[in-house]
């Protein structure tokens, strides 16, 4: 069975670092292959992953509306293209929602998205969604079924109460959940946890400055071959563990 993790909190917390590490611990520990879809119109979870950059569905409406179907349904033309917009790796494949249908509206682009994770979700071992900052993929109800919904957050108040706020609006709109966690991300150091109350989400893992990531993506490396003796890609990989610890594998 596909187990679809969902990476959300505001906007620059860390949460395609952590998917894309996340990523990269699913397949080490053998939950493999693994689809990481990235939610984002300003996409870039493709720069970590060491994909070159790919073809959104965002462009599939024009797309569509130019082909020529040759006597093939819609839906047939569309599942083709969906197909040719899946980038294919070793053990991860990516998927990319980009730009929506014309200024300021994604409607048609989600409802692509939805559709796509359906079809595509039954072929992997999990889906890592790493999700535009804020609450706009759960309040559009783009992912109807999600087994852990990862709450990334900096250490501070605003970064708390916007873990809190993406976890009432899931309540609210009724999306199956899981399992809710909170993941610490601490970028610039140890830090103040003033404003961060304890056991409020459980507590999954926080991860530790790591001066090797900037590094590492400033060489244009892919995460997937982060050593194992990084500090914050040994955090995730704790975190992955105990996610998935009472899962059947």
């Amino acid at each position: 069975m596909t187990t679809l993790i969902a990476i959300a909190g505001k906007g620059g917390v860390g949460k395609t670092t952590f998917s894309a590490l996340l990523v990269r611990a699913l397949v080490e520990s053998g939950v493999r292959p693994v689809l990481a879809v990235d939610a984002d119109p300003n996409a870039n979870l493709h720069l970590l992953l060491g994909f070159p950059p790919p073809q959104p569905l965002g462009t599939l409406r024009e797309d569509l509306l130019a082909a020529d179907s040759g006597g093939a349904s819609k839906g047939e033309v569309l599942e083709a293209m969906v197909q040719q917009r899946v980038a294919e790796g070793d053990d991860v494949d990516l998927v990319t929602m980009g730009r929506g249908e014309g200024p300021g509206c994604y409607c048609y682009v989600n409802s692509l998205l939805r559709q796509s994770l359906s079809r595509l979700a039954g072929s992997y071992r999990a889906v890592v969604v790493d999700n535009e900052a804020g609450m706009e993929h759960l309040s559009r109800r783009n992912l109807r079924r999600i087994d852990h919904l990862v709450l990334v957050a900096d250490p501070t108040p605003r970064g708390m109460g916007a873990a809190r706020t993406i976890r009432d609006l899931a309540v609210q709109l009724g999306i199956p959940v899981g399992k809710t966690w909170l993941v610490r991300n601490r970028p610039f150091g140890k830090g103040d946890r003033t404003g961060v109350p304890e056991g409020e989400i459980p507590l999954l893992g926080e991860i530790p400055y790591d001066p090797s990531l900037p590094e590492w993506e400033r060489g244009g490396r892919s995460f997937l071959d982060i050593p194992g003796s990084s500090p914050a890609a040994e955090a995730v990989g704790r975190s992955a563990r105990e996610m998935l610890g009472g899962e059947k594998r």
